[in-house]
């Protein structure tokens, strides 16, 4: 058994399941509330999804707000790196900026003290098994204003066990009406 399946073997076997189920309770969005609820159904009960079970049709609406990455596990021991495989149009007009096939490291403005949290909640969901889910005032910068974000970080693992995507839904509240 690796060290990392070690270190999740002594989790619960539901503890990710509760969170969602925790993060449902509390999601305002209906378009967080969905994939939380879509999550829930692709998850085993032993183990968690993997990015085969995830299907994008079932859920087309849900697209534009979604974001996968694939965990790069480091073999020098150093923090795992997430590189973005999809960004839906949301996500990326929020940004304002190109994040397919770019690592999140990269796109971080490291000189903005926020830069860390969309990095360290990865990691917490890489190192836990755990989905994380947050609602409240942006931590980061984003080119346009927002009142609110809701998101949740999601973890997938081909094994079941060790993480190797994270899927996350994104709601931005704008202050005011964005004009495209």
């Amino acid at each position: 058994m690796s060290m990392r399946s070690a270190r999740f073997a002594t989790m619960t076997p539901h503890a990710n399941q509760d969170a969602v189920q925790a993060a449902l309770a509390q999601a305002r969005h209906p378009i967080v509330r969905d994939f939380l609820t879509y999550y829930a159904g692709i998850h085993p009960a032993d183990a968690l999804p993997s990015r085969n079970a995830f299907d994008p049709m079932a859920i087309p609406r849900l697209l534009p707000h979604l974001v996968l990455a694939e965990v790069e596990h480091q073999a020098d021991g150093r923090p795992a790196r997430f590189r973005i495989k999809v960004a839906g149009e949301e996500v990326v007009a929020a940004l304002r900026m190109p994040l397919i096939g770019r690592y999140m490291d990269e796109i971080a403005n490291t000189s903005e003290p926020t830069a860390r949290f969309p990095i360290e909640s990865r990691h917490s969901v890489v190192e836990t098994g755990c989905m994380i889910y947050r609602r409240g005032k942006p931590r980061l910068r984003f080119p346009l204003d927002y009142a609110e974000v809701e998101y949740a970080h999601c973890p997938l693992a081909e094994d079941g066990v060790t993480v190797d995507h994270i899927m996350t839904v994104n709601h931005y509240q704008a202050l005011e009406p964005v004009l495209r």
